[in-house]
């Protein structure tokens, strides 16, 4: 048992430390960004969501196909590209729903929903992206 849930720490490690690096250049604009109270709470939880998530589909907890390691050097601007746009994307949506109800807890629930909804289909999509870079263009 032990075992299994060092497994699962390990896996959600390494996804927190790989998230959050690669996704800098949209926390860097997150700084500016106008709502700094509820930015701040949205954009906590995205990253902390992102990580558990990323680390769970890695480790094959919930099988949505291939997910590449941290490491990874082919899938690395893919994956900065897509992990940014996924924190931008709940930071923002759970911004407004903040504004929009008064209370902050949209804040914590709407950005981890995102955050789920966004990184699932992301296997199939490094894999379209894969084939589409390997199609031979029409004009060649």
């Amino acid at each position: 048992m032990i075992e299994r849930v060092d497994r699962f720490l390990d896996y959600t490690f390494f996804a927190a430390m790989e998230v959050n690096v690669l996704v800098i250049p949209v926390l860097w604009l997150l700084l500016v960004a106008a709502h700094p109270v509820e930015v701040s709470l949205s954009a906590m939880t995205t990253l902390a969501a992102a990580s558990v998530v990323v680390g769970t589909l890695r480790g094959g907890y919930v099988d949505v196909g291939w997910w590449p390691k941290p490491g990874h050097l082919g899938t690395l601007p893919v994956r900065a590209a897509y992990y940014g746009v996924v924190v931008g994307m709940a930071t923002y949506v759970g911004v407004q729903a903040q504004l929009a109800t008064g209370s902050p807890w949209p804040g914590v629930g709407v950005p981890v929903v995102v955050s789920v909804l966004v990184l699932l289909p992301f296997p199939w999509l490094l894999s379209r992206f894969e084939r589409l870079a390997k199609t031979r263009p029409a004009w060649a």
